[in-house]
């Protein structure tokens, strides 16, 4: 009885800490720009909020990391991007939002909702960081705060 509880503790430990491939993803940003986010994670550490208009906690989330947006740059080489997942009922709101809001990092469109699909999204706003093609860490949900564990990951990854 005992060796099973080791080797439940032990598969469930490894499988929470194992990376995943970041699967091949091309969108196009809100001006219509097509790019390719493997090869930008191959140059820099990306932090990728999935997010909607209609999700208030997205919309929270995007505003503390628009406060952090030159900190994540400067000290941590992070770019920081966003991915709409505003299917076609409501992705005639997402540039009109992006304007109000004056958000000045990246925002790709993904309609059709295929990163939620690839990466098993369940809930939003949907939060990785992604090197070198491996997800290194993901979260769901927010709440104010959740950005302090999300620094200290990247504060780890600095280290490496």
């Amino acid at each position: 009885m005992v060796k099973i509880a080791f080797y439940l503790i032990f598969l469930f430990s490894s499988l929470t800490y194992s990376q995943k491939n970041f699967q091949r993803l091309t969108l196009n940003k809100v001006n219509g720009e097509k790019t390719d986010l493997n090869q930008l994670s191959n140059d820099q550490i990306l932090l990728i909020s999935f997010w909607a208009t209609w999700c208030e906690p997205c919309l929270d989330e995007l505003s503390v990391f628009t406060a952090l947006e030159e900190t994540l740059k400067t000290t941590y080489n992070t770019k920081y991007i966003a991915i709409s997942l505003d299917d076609s009922r409501s992705y005639s709101r997402v540039i009109p939002m992006i304007n109000s809001k004056n958000w000045k990092f990246d925002i790709y469109m993904d309609k059709n909702q295929k990163s939620k699909y690839l990466f098993n999204i369940l809930v939003i706003p949907h939060t990785m960081i992604v090197y070198k093609n491996q997800i290194i860490y993901e979260h769901s949900g927010f709440v104010k705060g959740d950005e302090k564990e999300i620094i200290y990951k990247l504060k780890e990854l600095n280290f490496l």
